[in-house]
This record gives structure tokens, sequence and C-alpha cells, in this order.
């Protein structure tokens, strides 16, 4: 298992879901503004994190206009940051 999957929370489908119904975003345009699919957002809200690498979770955050770090189980240090974006693609 890779660095992003250890350092996700294991409520990030929740919080997700909770920010997304907090704009009044359905799922579909969440997906548009994240550059995936319906489907996928679906499944990510239903704990699938498996479904969601990186650039997603920050295509996502960008999208409901929060840090992706409130979905992650600590906070990061730069160097962990570095590591985290260098390593997953």
């Amino acid at each position: 298992m890779n660095l992003f999957y250890n350092l996700i929370r294991d409520d990030a489908g929740e919080r997700i879901k909770f920010e997304r119904k907090a704009w009044g975003m359905s799922r579909k345009k969440l997906a548009r503004l994240a550059y995936t699919d319906p489907e996928t957002i679906e499944y990510i809200e239903k704990g699938y994190v498996c479904m969601m690498n990186f650039n997603m979770l920050l295509n996502i955050s960008k999208a409901l206009q929060v840090s992706f770090s409130i979905f992650l189980n600590k906070n990061l240090t730069n160097e962990e940051l570095i590591e985290l974006f260098t390593t997953c693609e």
C-alpha cells in the first residue's frame, strides 16, 4: 500500500459527501468539477477510497473549496507533502 492510502482518513468519503451536500452540490456536478464520473464519486462517498488517488483528491478538494488535508489522518510536514506529491501519480 502506498503512502497516500496510509495517510487518507477512513471517513474521507463521508467527509467528501458532507462537504458536497453543504454546497448543495450533486454528485454529477462534483464529478464534472473534479474531472471524474458520478459513479466514482458515489463509490468514494461509500468508503471505497481505493477509487481515489492523490490528484483526484486535489481536484475534489478544489471543487469543494476545502484543503485536501482535512481528508488525511494527520497534518503533514513539508517533507511528507513533497514525498506524497512525487510518489503519487
